[in-house]
């Protein structure tokens, strides 16, 4: 990372709609006051967070109207800008046309790259190509809780950037949070992102990343260091950062923040924009080793929260079945069973539920 990435300056507007003109007078204003370099001539990949191709109003995705002001505020600047996202389960043709941004691109000229299109490897993980042809990565995040991770914002959206189920396998080979928490600075680390603008003025609570409630905490907050803008958000919206074991792993290892007080928010304070009675995913603190053996491992399995199927609200599309790598998913008598001495808890399947039909809970020993 350059000196100028590791700046641990957060510069935070409050933006109470999508009205085209405030966000991007926000993501100009963002975009100098926390030091962003200059785009000119530059090759410039977008990376929203299309977790499934759902209509804006569900909160699941990047706004469009963020990603046309960002991609608007770059070509202005005199850069060429292409954008891509590769959802867990990503299909042919996949564009993100339902959630708004697809239409963007086209309207603005903007390359729509396929990140499964002959996937390049860097310290030890497959990226999308684009990565060895563009000058910088923009990472467009929402927002949002995840059951996993409990917070995902700028630093897991580049997860994305791992094609279709080649995510799945990481779940799979980093089976607790911590140990895919600290596989996803790494992947950071390997990415070398340039700036991050974060579409937070309708995020998502409760069961996220994509089963959760849209709730309005009306920011746009940016910073050339991932870290720091996630430790912000997250303070935002009520975590102790700390608890998160991806930005507690960072700061531990000295990765783009050696101490959160260190941290400069640019256009306000935490007290004025932290939002009130935003419903959090539960931390969970009794597995906190990257490793822990394989008879703990299978004591954390035993006793925490696991997927629960409502079988009348499933439509049977069997989108948990395909995504889960631990094969701990199977159809019976018309019923989606889980095995559960196979499943790593890693709620892949809750993820890519297109209906909300798994509920992720503690079970209950009789």
């Amino acid at each position: 990372m350059s000196e100028r990435a590791l700046s641990t300056v957060v510069s935070v507007r409050k933006v109470q709609k999508y009205h085209r003109g405030d966000i991007l007078k926000a993501v100009e204003e963002i975009y100098v006051a926390a030091g962003g370099p200059d785009p000119k001539g530059k090759r410039i990949l977008l990376k929203p967070n299309i977790l499934a191709d759902l209509a804006p109003e569900r909160a699941v995705t990047t706004h469009p109207e963020v990603f046309r002001a960002v991609a608007m505020y770059f070509q202005s600047r005199g850069a060429t800008i292409l954008a891509g996202d590769s959802p867990a389960l990503h299909s042919n043709g996949f564009s993100g046309k339902v959630c708004g941004i697809g239409p963007v691109c086209d309207e603005l000229g903007i390359e729509w790259v396929d990140f499964t299109v002959d996937p390049i490897h860097r310290n030890g993980f497959k990226f999308a190509r684009i990565l060895d042809e563009v000058d910088m990565v923009i990472s467009l995040p929402k927002l949002k809780t995840h059951e996993l991770a409990y917070y995902t914002g700028a630093t897991k959206n580049l997860f994305g950037l791992i094609p279709g189920l080649s995510k799945a396998l990481l779940h799979a080979k980093y089976p607790n949070r911590n140990a895919f928490s600290a596989m996803i600075v790494d992947v950071m680390e390997a990415i070398k992102p340039t700036f991050a603008i974060m579409d937070a003025i309708i995020g998502m609570e409760g069961a996220g990343p994509q089963n959760g409630q849209p709730k309005y905490i009306g920011l746009i907050l940016g910073s050339c260091n991932h870290i720091a803008l996630d430790i912000v958000a997250s303070q935002v919206v009520g975590y102790n950062p700390m608890d998160i074991p991806m930005l507690a792993h960072a700061v531990k290892k000295g990765i783009q923040v050696k101490d959160i007080n260190d941290i400069k928010i640019e256009g306000g304070t935490i007290r004025e924009f932290k939002v009130k009675s935003f419903k959090r995913i539960p931390i969970d603190r009794r597995y906190n080793l990257i490793y822990m053996g394989v008879r703990y491992e299978r004591m954390r399995r035993r006793f925490d929260r696991r997927p629960i199927f409502d079988h009348d609200v499933c439509i049977l599309c069997k989108k948990c079945i395909q995504i889960c790598k631990a094969e701990a998913l199977e159809v019976k008598d018309g019923k989606i069973h889980i095995h559960d001495p196979n499943c790593i808890r890693c709620y892949c399947c809750h993820e890519v539920c297109p209906v909300n039909a798994i509920e992720i809970k503690r079970k209950v020993f009789r």
